[in-house]
């Protein structure tokens, strides 16, 4: 049935193999600029850091921030194939496959080898600049082994994944991942935070250490620890093995359930559509113990606001990007080599103020979404969108004071920090708003060819709304690090100036929703 499916698709296609040699030789050639670019910009960034004087609030070594990103990366990768399955069978093939009177097992075997050959090359695509930056000396032929080694650890968490779900655990190991996130971005920022409060020196991880790490393996890989290939490749064919063998035991509900999350999701990909993507891989909101009263609501703005304060607190995963966006800039403040860069901070700052946004704008999206519940309040349009801003504001203005707070820690003047990074939130609080309430896609205009297919003429507008409000409502904080000072005027221009963008696209979040 595979050759006759083969044979048949292969008899329908549209292309031959000219054009599939000629895509490949262009894939190729556009990887090997952007991994030419890339190895280049961090070459001139690592001579750059050498050729800085260390500061004092810089004491985490290079290497444990390599090691950070290469945890992120792999619990990011973990809990991604979770989620998807990893192996699923859309409905087409569901209804196609699952039918047949054939042994499951060898019916999904090649799904699971093309779900291993994506993993790998996403490995080694994510884990190119982990080993670029991670190295001392980094090497072409160390690079190089330090990819093949990510690539085989991709290998192995697919088919442990893949076991697993076929053992009826599947699902469970997303949440782990968003707890290793937490934790390995947390933990070493709050202990540098502290060794550095307490003039304390803090060390390279220890061998014994990184061992027992699988994902700093690519990193001593190209460091010249060649001999963690082996195990690397143990653990790919160990894990693709097991993964084989429990394909037998999957379900079709959970491959189609699966099948039906991936296609959403790929569809999302292809159109440049980021918030169709958050709603496909969003995970539900846990249920309340006992049920809130809410007392103390009295009007119908009070319920916007109290819905959407108990949308956040029973959002663990929301509780955990809100801890990474606060500490992520306290990460790179403290790394030696990074935290010499007032640019880099600042890039720091914008990426982690607008992953908290991002988390406190779940409750406009669903808004967006399903306007249904908001159109039986009565509230005006406008009355609901500015309730809608109460607490990502009042959030916002704690998560952005502690991160500034930390970040500048060595810096002098601790409270005037504080105030200045707690001024930024009404701009970023807009933003969550502004971003949640975005216009869809709009496919009845023209439409432009990129590497994705056809999209929108407008998708870039679409796609950065909301996030155009923070970055420049956060452009005082920044100018700050340059300057290394807060002083009173910038204190006042960066509130003035975040109360008049938030303002901006509150309104504009209405306009776009009427």
């Amino acid at each position: 049935m595979r050759r006759f499916t083969r044979r048949a698709s292969a008899a329908r296609a549209d292309t031959s193999w000219l054009t599939l040699l000629g895509d490949l030789v262009s894939y190729v050639t556009g990887a090997a600029v952007v991994v030419a670019a890339l190895g280049s910009t961090i070459t001139s960034l690592r001579e750059d850091i050498r050729s800085r004087e260390d500061t004092v609030s810089a004491v985490l070594p290079g290497s444990v921030s390599a090691a950070v990103a290469g945890l992120v990366v792999a619990a990011a990768l973990a809990g991604l194939l979770d989620q998807l399955g990893p192996v699923s069978a859309t409905p087409p093939a569901a209804a196609w496959w699952l039918p047949l009177p054939a042994a499951r097992r060898g019916l999904l075997r090649g799904e699971l080898w093309r779900i291993g050959l994506v993993a790998v090359v996403v490995s080694v695509v994510l884990g190119l600049p982990v080993v670029l930056s991670g190295a001392r000396s980094p090497t072409v032929t160390g690079v190089l082994l330090g990819l093949a080694c990510a690539g085989l650890l991709g290998a192995a968490v697919t088919g442990l994944l893949a076991a697993a779900q076929g053992a009826g655990r599947g699902g469970r190991v997303s949440a782990a991942a968003g707890l290793v996130t937490v934790l390995a971005v947390a933990l070493p920022a709050l202990g540098g935070t502290a060794a550095h409060a307490l003039g304390a020196a803090v060390g390279d991880p220890p061998y014994w250490l990184e061992l027992c790490l699988p994902s700093s393996w690519p990193v001593l890989v190209a460091g010249g620890s060649w001999w963690l290939l082996v195990p690397a490749a143990l653990l790919a064919v160990a894990g693709l093995v097991l993964g084989d063998r429990g394909l037998a035991g999957l379900r079709a509900g959970v491959l189609r359930a699966g099948g039906e999350t991936v296609q959403y999701a790929s569809a999302s990909v292809l159109s440049l559509d980021t918030r169709a993507i958050g709603r496909a891989l969003a995970r539900p909101v846990r249920r309340g113990r006992r049920p809130a009263a809410f007392g103390r609501v009295r009007t119908a703005a009070q319920a916007v606001v109290a819905s959407d304060l108990a949308v956040l607190t029973r959002s663990p995963w929301r509780w955990g990007q809100l801890v990474v966006g606060c500490l992520l800039p306290v990460l790179v403040a403290r790394t030696e080599g990074l935290g010499e860069s007032p640019p880099l901070v600042g890039i720091a700052v914008v990426l982690g103020w607008a992953l908290a946004a991002v988390a406190l704008g779940e409750p406009s999206r669903h808004a967006q979404a399903a306007p249904a519940a908001d159109r039986m309040l009565p509230l005006a349009d406008r009355e609901v969108v500015r309730a809608r801003a109460v607490v990502p504001l009042v959030v916002l203005v704690g998560v952005c004071g502690v991160s500034a707070l930390l970040v500048s820690q060595g810096a002098g003047l601790p409270v005037g920090w504080l105030l200045l990074g707690a001024a930024a939130a009404p701009a970023w609080a807009g933003a969550a708003v502004r971003g949640g309430y975005r216009p869809e896609l709009d496919w009845s205009g023209p439409v432009v060819s990129s590497p994705m297919g056809a999209v929108p003429s407008g998708v870039g507008a679409t796609l950065v709304r909301g996030l155009d409000v923070g970055v420049v409502g956060t452009l005082p904080f920044v100018v700050a690090l340059l300057v290394g000072e807060p002083t009173q005027l910038l204190l006042t221009v960066q509130l003035g100036w975040a109360l008049l963008l938030g303002a901006v696209a509150v309104h504009t979040a209405h306009s776009s929703r009427t």
